[in-house]
C-alpha cells in the first residue's frame, strides 16, 4: 500500500504495523544522475525493531519484474524464489504454501562508525494469493516510476 512521508513523498507499506513487524520503502532515488545506480531507502519498523538501511542496486536489480513475478497467476511455480540485491543490503524469499505467498525479507547493514561491525534483520509477511502480490507488484511499480499512485 503507498502512503505519504512526512514530506509528501511516497512511501510503499508492506506488512500491517498493528500486526508486528512492517517495512516502509522510500521513493528510489540516482545519486550520480544518469549513472545506473539506484538508491532505495527502507526502514524496518515494529514493536521491538526499528532499523533503517539504503539499498543499493543497478537500476533496481530487478526487483519489480520479480516482485510481478510472484504475481503471475499463470505461471506454476512451488520452488523458493529468490531476489537479491546487488550490494547484498535485501534479500527476499518467497515461497508458496497452502495457497499463500511468504516473502522472507532480509536487511542487512553496516553498523555507523564500524568499518567491519554490520547487523542482519530478517522478517516473514504473509498474503494471500497472487491477486494480493499484484497489488503490491503494482505498488512498487508506481514507486520506482516516481509516478504518484493510489494514496491511502
Amino acid at each position: 500500500m503507498i502512503i505519504r512521508d512526512a514530506r509528501g513523498g511516497q512511501v510503499l507499506r508492506i506488512g500491517d504495523p498493528g500486526q508486528g513487524v512492517h517495512l516502509l520503502f522510500s521513493t528510489p532515488e540516482r545519486p550520480y544522475g544518469t549513472d545506473p545506480a539506484l538508491e532505495i531507502p527502507v526502514q524496518v519498523k515494529g514493536f521491538w525493531v526499528d532499523v533503517q538501511e539504503l539499498i543499493q542496486t543497478l537500476d533496481g536489480d530487478g526487483l519489480v519484474e520479480f516482485v510481478s513475478s510472484l504475481a503471475d497467476e499463470s505461471s506454476s511455480w512451488n520452488e523458493p524464489r529468490t531476489w537479491q540485491s546487488s550490494e547484498g543490503q535485501l534479500k527476499i524469499s518467497a515461497q508458496r504454501s497452502d495457497g499463500r505467498i511468504a516473502l522472507t525479507w532480509g536487511v542487512w547493514g553496516k553498523v555507523a562508525g564500524g568499518s567491519e561491525s554490520s547487523w542482519y534483520f530478517e522478517t516473514v509477511t504473509s498474503h494471500r494469493d497472487e491477486r494480493e502480490m499484484r497489488g503490491i507488484s503494482e505498488a512498487f511499480q508506481a514507486l520506482f516510476s516516481g509516478k504518484p499512485a493510489g494514496i491511502a
